[in-house]
């Protein structure tokens, strides 16, 4: 009876050190997958110049306020 709870402990011990990599890239390719689905949408969203602002300062960088929207500055 003991011998067979060590031999189940010893298993999930194994087996847990066996999928934890596993599981640790799936982490991390789930967090770049989000990350690149959010750079995606914003990219979209400020390519159509939905983005309002007042000045320079409110666009994000190589953006410039034009008549109230932040445009790419080399579309200018």
């Amino acid at each position: 009876m003991i011998l067979g709870k060590r031999i189940v402990a010893l298993f999930l011990a194994v087996l847990g050190g066996i999928l934890m990599p596993l599981l640790l890239w799936i982490g991390v390719i789930a967090a770049f997958r989000q990350i690149f689905t959010e750079w995606q949408a914003t990219r979209r969203q400020l390519s159509s110049g939905n983005v309002l602002c007042s000045t320079t300062n409110d666009c994000p960088p190589s953006y410039q306020c034009v008549s109230g929207k932040c445009l790419p500055a080399w579309s200018l």
